[in-house]
C-alpha cells in the first residue's frame, strides 16, 4: 500500500508543476546533462521518450541524434522484458499500446542492440540513496538487472523524497540529475 500511495502522491506533485515550467526546468536539465563526464565519454546513449508530465526528453532527441548513437526502450505487449532499439529519427516514432511513443515493433527488432553507456532512466520518485519508484511494471529493474551502463535518473527536484519503499530485487541508479540536483550515489 505504501508503494501505491507514493506512486499516486509523486503523479499529483509532478502534474501539479505547470507546463511552462516543466519546459524550462526540462530544459535546464538537459544542458546539465550535456556538462556530465558520463555524458560527454558515451557514445551510445538509453534514453526514455518522455509521456505526460515527464522531463521532457522528447525535445532532447533532435539533438541527442546529431551527437550520439540513440538507443531507446522497446517493449512488446504481454512480454516483461524490455529491449533496447536504435533510434534514427524523431519521425519513426509511433504510440504503443500504452500510448508511449517507441519504435514500430518490426523496426525495434531489425535494430536491437545489446549495449549502452549512459542509460537515462525516469521515475515518479529518486531518493538519496539512489532508488527510484517507476510505474510499477518492473521494467527498469529488469533492465539494469541485465545491461551494463551509467544508471542516471532524470527528474524534476520536486521528486526526490527520502526515501522510496523497495524490495530485494530493486537496483539503484547510480546518480540523480534534476534542474538544481545532482546526486552521485
Amino acid at each position: 500500500m505504501k508503494k501505491k500511495c507514493l506512486r499516486n502522491n509523486s503523479i499529483v506533485i509532478r502534474d501539479k508543476i505547470p507546463e511552462s515550467a516543466r519546459k524550462e526546468k526540462s530544459r535546464t536539465i538537459f544542458s546539465r546533462l550535456k556538462s556530465l563526464d558520463e555524458y560527454k565519454k558515451a557514445r551510445q546513449i538509453f534514453i526514455f521518450v518522455s509521456m505526460g508530465s515527464e522531463v521532457e526528453t522528447i525535445h532532447w532527441l533532435d539533438d541527442l541524434l546529431k551527437e550520439k548513437e540513440v538507443l531507446i526502450p522497446a517493449t512488446k505487449k504481454g512480454d516483461s522484458e524490455m529491449k533496447m532499439a536504435r533510434l534514427l529519427s524523431k519521425d519513426e516514432l509511433v504510440e504503443n499500446y500504452w500510448g508511449i511513443l517507441e519504435l514500430p515493433e518490426a523496426l525495434a527488432q531489425a535494430r536491437d542492440a545489446a549495449t549502452c553507456d549512459l542509460i537515462i532512466t525516469p521515475g515518479l520518485a529518486f531518493d538519496h540513496s539512489g532508488y527510484r519508484m517507476g510505474y510499477g511494471g518492473g521494467f527498469y529493474d529488469r533492465f539494469f538487472s541485465s545491461h551494463e551502463g551509467f544508471r542516471l535518473g532524470v527528474g524534476f527536484h520536486e521528486q526526490l523524497v527520502e526515501e522510496v519503499p523497495r524490495d530485494a530485487y530493486d537496483l539503484p541508479v547510480h546518480a540523480f540529475l534534476s534542474e538544481t540536483d545532482y546526486l552521485v550515489f
